[in-house]
């Protein structure tokens, strides 16, 4: 059964490549912070063109891809996620919009908080992954930083290739995502402006999944 799984998985999103190899220069990066979920789980790909396929699954943060363990142990890469919908890894959804991947804070079926985190490698004039190459100075500044459009930064320069992690809050509404800001919110929320207007004047401003769920389930009531 599981290995029908796995050709199934294989023949549906036709992979190709191995991904994160022994040696990659980005094995300094930690797991959780490389990929989206803390490990490879049981999972299922939602298309918008074909059935459902299912397999050990997770998504890198780094350059966007989808990631399955086929029966060899070997990790892949998927060569064309144009199709994909979304992603459902050990109960967690990941829904596919403008090339990224969005991990889902559900408060309704067709409400809630998505989070998108990206994972920038800074290196000097050195290879990157994936072929690319990036010449940046290196990092100079330590801690997070919270920006106003929703973004938070994480800066660390003690690895081996130096990483900027960046989460973004959305506001998810069916299969669409927007920028969690009072802009939006008051879109979404038009009997609550003036509720949401006090919210954002005092202040206040979500950081993380968690608090921006908690905002949204006192707008729902």
């Amino acid at each position: 059964m599981r290995k029908t799984a796995f050709c199934f998985l294989l023949a549906c999103l036709m992979a190709g490549g191995y991904a994160r190899a022994q040696g990659s220069d980005t094995a300094g990066i930690p797991e959780d912070v490389f990929y989206l979920m803390p490990s490879f789980g049981e999972g299922s790909v939602y298309f918008s063109d074909k059935s459902p396929a299912h397999g050990r699954l997770n998504i890198c943060a780094v350059d966007n891809s989808l990631r399955f363990i086929d029966d060899s142990g070997q990790e892949l890469s998927v060569s064309d996620i144009g199709n994909v919908r979304h992603v459902i890894i050990d109960g967690v959804m990941f829904i596919r919009n403008n090339g990224a991947f969005y991990r889902v804070y559900p408060l309704t079926p067709d409400l809630g908080v998505a989070l998108r985190r990206a994972v920038r490698i800074k290196y000097d004039g050195k290879p990157g992954a994936y072929g690319s190459v990036e010449y940046t100075s290196s990092i100079t500044e330590y801690g997070t930083i919270y920006g106003s459009d929703g973004t938070t930064y994480n800066l660390n320069k003690d690895k081996k290739y130096p990483y900027v992690v960046s989460e973004t809050l959305f506001l998810y509404r069916g299969n669409s995502v927007v920028v969690f800001n009072e802009k939006n919110l008051k879109k979404s929320f038009p009997g609550k402006k003036d509720e949401i207007g006090l919210y954002f004047k005092s202040g206040k401003a979500p950081k993380t999944a968690e608090e921006a769920l908690e905002l949204l389930e006192g707008l729902n009531e």
